[in-house]
């Protein structure tokens, strides 16, 4: 029996929004933004522009225990590039950009240079099996 999820918009089950920090910040910030936000990565954006640049991932944090964080820029902590899907998009497209490596979370966005309307992950996905 083919799973009808597959073939559904990325848009239904995507987290709306996307929690972005500015390269111009610090690792320190970042860390403070996702333990305060609950969340697992936040997207670093460039400070001139916004263009995302890539992901700060708690699992990527890890490799901060023990170093200055205070001083270190947000950019150096990027440990995911930006992959970016389309809201209508099938999720059985979304599901095989997500099982590359080092891909864990897709940015929903219409066209590039656009706002980010959500993000998808794993965890979005798996939530869709128990519905």
């Amino acid at each position: 029996m083919k799973d009808a999820i597959l073939e559904r918009p990325v848009a239904e089950f995507m987290t709306p929004g996307c929690i972005v920090i500015s390269e111009a910040a610090t690792v320190a910030d970042a860390a403070r933004v996702i333990a305060d936000q609950h969340i697992h990565a936040v997207l670093v954006v460039g400070a001139d522009n916004g263009t995302p640049l890539g992901w700060i991932t708690a699992r990527g944090l890890l490799g901060w225990l023990g170093r200055d964080r205070s001083l270190a820029p947000a950019r150096d902590a990027i440990t995911e590039q930006v992959t970016a899907v389309d809201p209508q998009e099938r999720v059985r497209i979304a599901l095989y950009a997500l099982s590359t490596a080092g891909t864990t979370h897709l940015l929903v966005r219409r066209k590039p240079h656009k706002l980010p309307l959500g993000v998808l992950t794993d965890f979005d996905l798996a939530v869709a099996l128990g519905r």
